[in-house]
């Protein structure tokens, strides 16, 4: 996992070949003016869910991984406490759905850390995460968007 502020997103485009995409286009864009919902944006290795939504009580947020894709999630306004631990010794409570790419786990008690505006976060398939948590308890309107970035990319050469 990796949190950070999108001034220090330079750091982290060499470590998949999408990510400078996704930075570039979250720089380039106005991204209230998105419509909300999922969008393609490139040759399908990447796709794009705005969303809007209030944050919730922890024990009604869901916790969970996927394993095609990363999820690179930048707050574009408002905040939340995000849950984070990595597969070592944890048992799912769901099959892996494929068609989807999510699995669901019944964990408690994450150690948690705030994603706050104009901050992202990126959970690769060994992170189970579990987000939309009400900081303090106290229910927050967020604007926020999740790419979705193919895991595997081919390129010219082959599979990345």
């Amino acid at each position: 996992m990796i949190l950070d502020k999108i001034e220090n997103a330079v750091l982290y485009t060499g470590a998949h070949p999408k990510f400078q995409f996704v930075f570039d286009f979250i720089k380039n864009n106005d991204l209230f003016a998105l419509p909300l919902g999922k969008h393609f944006l490139e040759d399908h290795s990447v796709f794009a869910i705005v969303m809007e939504y209030d944050t919730l009580d922890e024990k009604e947020c869901k916790v969970e991984s996927h394993r095609k894709y990363i999820d690179l999630q930048y707050m574009v306004s408002g905040s939340e406490l995000t849950g984070i631990t990595s597969h070592e010794g944890q048992v799912p409570s769901t099959s892996y759905n494929e068609e989807n790419d999510f699995q669901f786990y019944n964990l408690t008690n994450l150690p948690k850390l705030p994603l706050k505006e104009n901050f992202f976060a990126i959970y690769y398939p060994d992170d189970i995460h579990q987000t939309t948590i009400s900081i303090d308890g106290k229910s927050k309107r967020n604007r926020k968007i999740v790419f979705k970035i193919l895991m595997e990319v081919v390129s010219k050469k082959g599979v990345l």
